[in-house]
């Protein structure tokens, strides 16, 4: 597997840019819904765009929602919508919403938030979804029906590559080696080399 340690003010200029892309469109969100943990720095930048630049026009409504995906009795991987901080109950037609993630790999998780989103009244048009990256499995026997309109980065696979495992330096902290930590932590900063030592990490 390869591993990519993706910079967070890399993340931060491409959200800016994507942004910028939508505002072109003319799609400009009245609710951004960020998907934690992932979509949240993302989330907080595209929602800093938009308040700004429409400071003087309407609020841009900015919540999360969390998921997570499980397996069932019968071994089928399904996801279960924890909470919402804003509730789909109060989105009305017309409302233009936007719901954000760091990456689409299964898409499981998204097309389950939307799928809410969309039985609340909201057209398919006024829904946006906006990813950091972009896994497309082009020959996957079954493509889930909603696929990502926005993104910064797209990678056409096979189902059978290798995967390439995408390292968030702006939130994640998991699956860690001792040699990365000390080529992309230490470096740049010795003193969490104290701080980082109750993470545990992989051989």
């Amino acid at each position: 597997m390869i591993k990519e340690f993706l910079q967070f003010d890399v993340v931060r200029n491409n959200a800016i840019k994507l942004a910028f892309r939508m505002h072109s469109d003319g799609f400009i969100p009245d609710v951004i819904y960020v998907l934690l943990r992932g979509g949240a720095y993302m989330g907080n930048v595209i929602s800093e765009f938009f308040k700004v630049v429409h400071m003087s026009d309407r609020p841009v409504y900015y919540a999360a929602v969390t998921a997570h995906s499980y397996t069932d009795v019968a071994k089928a991987s399904r996801v279960r919508i924890d909470g919402w901080t804003y509730s789909p109950e109060h989105l009305r037609v017309g409302d233009k919403v936007l719901l954000v993630d760091d990456i689409f790999d299964s898409g499981k998780t998204i097309n389950s938030i939307a799928r809410v989103i969309l039985e609340k009244g909201i057209p398919r048009k006024d829904l946006k979804i906006a990813v950091h990256d972009y896994k497309y499995f082009k020959d996957k026997p079954e493509q889930l029906p909603i696929q990502p309109d926005y993104w910064c980065r797209r990678q056409d696979l096979s189902v059978n590559d290798e995967g390439t495992w995408i390292h968030y330096m702006s939130h994640e902290l998991v699956g860690l080696s001792q040699a990365e930590i000390m080529d992309h932590y230490y470096k740049q900063d010795p003193e969490l080399k104290k701080v980082m030592q109750l993470i545990p990490t992989r051989s």
